[in-house]
């Protein structure tokens, strides 16, 4: 069975999977029910049977060992399927408590020794399915089988780049923008980034995807150079920056800079053109992230800090960080017209960016009166639906 399917249809009388088989995936059930049974001398010992909301063959993945039991569909069934991964994933990032209390849960499939004639023993297997069906378990399928969906439209190479001017606001100039994903679902057009990227950032599917976006926003860098030249637009081509979002999982994996440099290559690109964008959380991976930082520094990238002031570090690592641009965050330029102490903020933020030799853009601007107030406060760079919604690559090239 493909682990990367939303669900999978199971036949009345169906076996699931076999006592001893290696476990890949965890089920959880949809509609229908299972049996889960030992078999002895080629008799089957019914152990419990399992309905719609229930999981189970997580066990398998938790600790590591082959199947304790068999699987046989009892009807028609519809099962969720759960990697490998997911469980893991979820068991390593869990805090002390919930690990502690997943350490309690494997002792729940647990055997015990019936003494039988001439001192035979038989197998038995207890389990615990109390609290299967609550609350948490919709929320727990949902999440399950909205990071299938995102796989498979991955896969099904749903994803494409969307780009938002980022200008200059004193004359209002494109000095460049920032490559957006966008899922473009066949069903269901296009789908709220709210609903999908911090799926993407906090799973493992955050290194193939991230990789790709990579390599597309690099192509699409050398398409928009490569027309700006043509538009007799050289100085605009030699100083426009493509900004990248990157994950703090994806910015410390090992391979992260040879890949990049890679990819820069393979496109024919200057660092001094591509600015790498995180948040504030990437400080939570210490030095590892600090060394990723200077070496991406040292070979000439920009980097970028993302909603500046409202995440982990604040001001507490920024002598610590070789940062290139601060982005101050939406939830302040909103408020600049109205609330002084929001003013008060972004001005701050801004004579401090200036006095550690920092650029500054401000994010999120839709009114001219706030643009304004930040150019006369000392913000440089500008971008918001006051300038231009995040586009295609199509649309981008004509706004340039």
């Amino acid at each position: 069975m493909n682990a990367a399917a939303q669900s999978v249809d199971i036949h009345k009388d169906q076996i699931i999977f076999s006592e001893g088989d290696a476990g890949d995936c965890a089920y959880i059930i949809e509609k229908g029910r299972v049996l889960i049974y030992l078999t002895k001398d080629k008799e089957e010992i019914p152990l419990t049977i399992l309905g719609e909301g229930e999981i189970f063959g997580e066990m398998a993945l938790i600790d590591n060992q082959n199947r304790s039991a068999s699987v046989r569909a009892l009807e028609d069934v519809r099962l969720a399927i759960v990697t490998k991964q997911q469980v893991l994933e979820r068991v390593s990032t869990a805090d002390k408590v919930v690990q502690l209390l997943m350490r309690v849960l494997l002792k729940r499939l647990r055997r015990k020794n019936i003494g039988g004639p001439g001192g035979s023993r038989i197998s038995e297997v207890e389990f615990d399915n109390s609290g299967a069906g609550d609350d948490g378990t919709q929320s727990a399928l949902d999440q399950i089988k909205l990071e299938n969906q995102i796989f498979q439209a991955f896969q099904n190479k749903e994803f494409e780049l969307f780009y938002q001017p980022i200008v200059n606001l004193k004359n209002k100039t494109i000095t460049g923008c920032e490559a957006l994903l966008r899922w473009n679902s066949p069903q269901h057009g296009l789908v709220s980034p709210n609903l999908f990227i911090d799926i993407i950032e906090n799973s493992s599917m955050v290194i193939p995807i991230g990789h790709w976006i990579i390599n597309q926003a690099l192509k699409d860098l050398r398409t928009i150079q490569d027309q700006l030249r043509l538009n007799k637009k050289e100085r605009m081509a030699d100083d426009f920056m493509m900004s990248i979002n990157i994950s703090g999982r994806q910015f410390t994996h090992s391979d992260f800079v040879n890949n990049l440099e890679d990819l820069r290559e393979k496109h024919d690109l200057h660092t001094q053109n591509i600015k790498l964008e995180m948040t504030e959380r990437i400080m939570m991976d210490g030095a590892i992230a600090i060394d990723a930082l200077n070496q991406c520094r040292s070979l000439g990238y920009a980097i970028s800090i993302d909603d500046f002031g409202t995440g982990f570090s604040g001001l507490q690592y920024l002598t610590q960080m070789p940062i290139s641009f601060l982005k101050i965050d939406r939830s302040f330029v909103m408020k600049i017209l109205s609330d002084p102490k929001s003013k008060a903020v972004v001005s701050s933020i801004i004579h401090l960016a200036h006095a550690m030799d920092i650029e500054v853009i401000a994010e999120g601007i839709e009114h001219h009166e706030e643009a304004l107030v930040l150019e006369t406060l000392g913000a440089r760079f500008g971008q918001g639906y006051l300038f231009s919604k995040p586009v295609d690559l199509g649309r981008f090239l004509k706004l340039i």
